[in-house]
């Protein structure tokens, strides 16, 4: 027994601890309470599901909230292309920039979910598209027109991370798979 290491466990309180929102870092100073909850504006929490964070994991994979998929379709888009169809990945809400191909991140998010999440297969569609398979050349008309190839007229000419060019060799000769 003495060599089986230990493993925490989390588990809910019986009673949940109050939890207040607190000014400029003031810790001493609460400023009132806060209750477990999600944006309305986003998706509302349903009843059904229970306040806490497996109730939260829940309803971030809710078949009808989307934000989940488009957020995450979108970074792989930025790993692929260098630039996500959302261009402030890091600002998915009202102050981020519009999507570039509104349909096209619906459409591939609907895809990610209805294939149960499968990371692979979304990649797979990506790499396997005629936009990515695209050349990098282009003509001045099209530099001018469109400089940061938001209307993805050509593949950016976009280098790949270390790490994805270890991992691809390493699939390649079969020592992973």
């Amino acid at each position: 027994m003495n060599t089986i290491p230990e493993v925490m466990v989390m588990e809910e309180l019986p009673t949940p601890r109050k939890a207040y929102a607190y000014g400029r870092g003031e810790y001493d100073a609460p400023m009132y309470e806060v209750f477990p909850a999600t944006p309305e504006t986003v998706l509302s929490f349903p009843d059904s599901l229970p306040p806490n964070r497996l109730g939260l994991a829940q309803w971030l994979f809710d078949e009808n909230n989307p934000l989940t998929a488009r957020v995450t379709v979108n970074r792989y888009w930025q790993m692929l292309f260098g630039t996500g169809l959302v261009k402030t990945t890091q600002d998915f809400g009202v102050q981020g920039e519009l999507p570039s191909h509104p349909a096209l991140l619906d459409w591939l998010a609907l895809q990610f979910m209805d294939s149960d999440w499968d990371v692979k297969q979304l990649l797979k569609t990506m790499v396997m598209s005629h936009t990515y398979q695209q050349d990098s050349k282009t003509s001045k008309e099209l530099l001018e027109k469109d400089p940061e190839n938001r209307l993805l007229a050509r593949v950016s000419s976009y280098r790949l991370p270390a790490e994805m060019i270890r991992d691809n060799a390493l699939v390649a000769s079969g020592l992973i798979a």
